[in-house]
């Protein structure tokens, strides 16, 4: 989606192809245009739980074939592992990787400064493939990659902050909200602490006794999500709605009053950007990719804990003036930094080899 939506604002200036797997029904290539972007789909995928689609190696097969036969002016891969493997196609484009994040990162932004041995592993062996990767320029999504990447060894002038985006028009500004309601977009994954949200909805229930929390996602954590609010007798206050379509969960966002998030890492936090577009006002961890986005600007409420995240949620549904103001300045920080239109600018920037 990243790839697609950036691309999207460069089509005037160049032509872009992007390649996909299939998905694990369909192994036979198809080509459709979205604004202008040619999209092929190759090979097929495998999924791996329910929520990450990967490609198998029909797809990798293909893709190479492909890319040998249309030769290309500039390759651009949008992950951390499909940069590592870019150098290993024998061509002579230019290569440029998208990195979303890295696991040094992660150690950064950890609240509680806790590390895994999984996540250490995962760590040094990033750390090795910076080391040997050999790219003309690399893109990231935020600050904290490109301090990883440069720590790791690779030169700041090839790094270049794209940033992250939503389309506006696609996300309208409400001011009238469902009273008491919250929101949380995203993975259900140990990380993202989402049961956690649940305590907080308890905590603020004895004050608020209508609030609503909205839990959008799925993940491995869904289950333990779903008993913490049976443990608390929440199901009344707690909906737990896990995939929507993007123009259910629009329009939810649209209506909801606050976005909620206790996540101890995030790449960028897209739900965030989409919240504040819809007027939808964020009282989230205080983590760098929230902080990020944030921009140092009054736009919401960074946390530090749950009692912190409980508090502010109150201060805030008492406070319709302090809450319709924080909204507007949301909106307004989306329309100058967060949209695809901007991203596409740094990715033309990217592209000046």
């Amino acid at each position: 989606m990243h790839a697609l939506s950036a691309s999207a604002n460069l089509t005037d200036d160049y032509d872009i192809t992007i390649i996909s797997p299939n998905s694990s029904q369909n192994g036979q290539k198809q080509a459709i245009n979205y604004k202008g972007v040619r999209i092929v789909c190759l090979g097929s995928s495998r999924w791996w739980w329910r929520w990450a689609q990967l490609g198998n190696l029909s797809f990798f097969k293909q893709s190479y074939k492909y890319v040998r036969k249309e030769k290309p002016d500039i390759l651009i891969a949008n992950s951390f592992l499909a940069s590592s493997l870019l150098p290993l196609i024998p061509t002579k484009a230019s290569k440029i990787g998208i990195i979303h994040d890295l696991h040094d990162s992660y150690h950064t932004q950890n609240m509680n400064g806790s590390s895994k041995p999984l996540v250490r592993t995962i760590d040094i062996l990033e750390r090795l493939a910076i080391h040997l990767t050999k790219l003309n320029k690399v893109g990231v999504i935020n600050p904290a990659v490109k301090d990883a990447l440069v720590k790791g060894g690779y030169p700041e002038d090839k790094i270049t902050v794209v940033g992250n985006g939503v389309d506006i028009d696609d996300y309208p500004f409400c001011e009238n909200k469902a009273p008491c309601s919250l929101i949380y977009i995203g993975r259900l994954a140990e990380f993202k602490e989402v049961s956690s949200l649940v305590d907080v909805a308890f905590t603020i229930k004895k004050e608020i006794p209508n609030i609503t929390l909205h839990i959008v996602g799925d993940g491995p954590k869904y289950g333990e999500v779903q008993k913490r609010v049976e443990e608390l007798k929440m199901s009344s206050n707690v909906i737990m709605h896990g995939y929507l379509t993007e123009g259910e969960k629009i329009d939810l966002l649209t209506s909801s009053t606050i976005y909620v998030s206790n996540s101890r890492f995030e790449g960028f936090g897209i739900p965030l950007v989409e919240a504040m577009a819809t007027g939808t006002v964020p009282v989230v961890s205080n983590i760098y990719a929230h902080r990020f986005v944030f921009q140092d600007e009054n736009v919401g409420y960074l946390v530090r804990n749950n009692n912190e995240m409980a508090t502010r949620i109150i201060e805030l549904l008492n406070n319709e003036p302090k809450r319709l103001q924080l909204a507007k300045n949301g909106r307004n920080l989306v329309e100058r930094k967060w949209t695809w239109a901007r991203v596409g600018e740094k990715y033309r920037e990217l592209l000046q080899l």
